[in-house]
């Protein structure tokens, strides 16, 4: 469903009817005794635990795991976390709904034909939650909780709604022992009531089933207000995250002469509004190591990027980073950087 910009009433309309979703969805899963407060118990301990995550995407499905078969997908998804151990890495944040679809057989999502070309006969999110623990990975189920890309939807618009999403991810609460769910920062332009109040029901629904809950908006505060992320009130009410992982794939050679420090800035800047003290990653951009990137000639010009990013996160009491995505970790331009990332102790 394409995003209509000059179209204030079919914002209006979409608007209704997901706030309709809310107030149905709201008598499925009410919040239960203390959901409002800080997180506790096993949820909030794993927040607090370092982090050395990456991201696979959908992206990545489709380089590494679409259209193999059971067999060999297994042993290609076991083989991608012998990648991320040897990088040093702790969890993996795998995407498992891009499009308004799935990766596992749900009730109310399509098989995924971005990430797996359509039903492939088994469940691929058991298999990998169950190779992942094996080997030692935390497994986190990442979402994009409205399908939302670039201005549109995709696939099936009417599957847009907070009643759904959260269905959703509740069939993946009691189906697999996931570690937690994660989202990223695709927002459509709905407002922040709409979003908040979904972002409450994902909150206390994963706390029932004693997992974390965090999401990765972008690095530009800004941007996130402009489009009704409110990080604000996330980072300073209680009852919407165990964490937050801002995106930071700036260095500190920005700009044409490379002498802007952007990533302590935006990280400053976050540290700032995390007013409840929540764990807090850093996402830090492993796809741009050596890469000539304008306006951000630091990546070419320096090979301890994400050594001094993560060492400095550290020292300000950031809880871990997550690297993107999982295609970086075996790309050539990379390894120095990489190589440099483990030192950090």
């Amino acid at each position: 469903m394409k995003w209509n910009r000059k179209s204030p009433q079919s914002k209006k309309n979409l608007c209704v009817l997901l706030l309709s979703a809310i107030l149905l969805a709201s008598c499925f899963f009410p919040l239960h005794a203390g959901a409002a407060g800080k997180s506790s118990g096993p949820a909030r301990n794993q927040a607090q635990a370092e982090m050395k995550g990456v991201w696979f995407s959908f992206l990545n499905w489709q380089q590494f795991l679409k259209g193999k078969t059971e067999p060999e997908m297994k042993a290609a998804f076991s083989q991608i976390c012998d990648v991320a151990l040897a990088q040093g890495c702790n969890a993996i944040f795998m995407h498992v709904r891009s499009h308004n679809d799935a990766v596992y057989p749900s009730g109310i999502y399509p098989w995924s034909t971005q990430m797996l070309g359509g039903n492939p006969g088994f469940d691929p999110l058991a298999d990998f939650v169950s190779i992942a623990h094996a080997k030692g990975l935390a497994f986190h189920a990442w979402i994009n909780p409205y399908g939302y890309r670039k201005g549109s939807y995709s696939g099936d618009p009417s599957l847009v709604s907070v009643a759904n999403i959260v269905a959703g991810i509740q069939e993946i609460l009691v189906k697999y022992p996931v570690d937690g769910i994660h989202f990223d920062d695709y927002f459509p332009p709905l407002g922040t009531s709409v979003h908040n109040e979904m972002i409450r029901q994902v909150y206390a629904l994963t706390h029932r089933y004693g997992k974390i809950f965090g999401i990765s908006p972008t690095g530009n505060v800004e941007n996130n207000i402009k489009m009704g992320a409110d990080v604000g009130t996330w980072l300073s009410t209680p009852g919407y995250l165990d964490y937050i992982c801002p995106q930071l794939y700036w260095t500190n050679q920005h700009g044409k002469q490379g002498n802007d420090p952007l990533y302590t800035r935006r990280l400053q800047q976050w540290i700032f509004l995390n007013k409840l003290g929540l764990p807090m990653f850093v996402g830090l951009a492993s796809y741009r190591c050596g890469e000539k990137i304008p306006g951000d000639p630091g990546w070419q010009l320096r090979n301890t990027n994400l050594y001094e990013q993560a060492l400095s996160a550290k020292k300000a009491g950031i809880s871990g980073y997550l690297l993107f995505d999982y295609a970086s970790l075996l790309k050539p331009a990379a390894q120095n950087e990489l190589a440099n990332l483990r030192l950090v102790k």
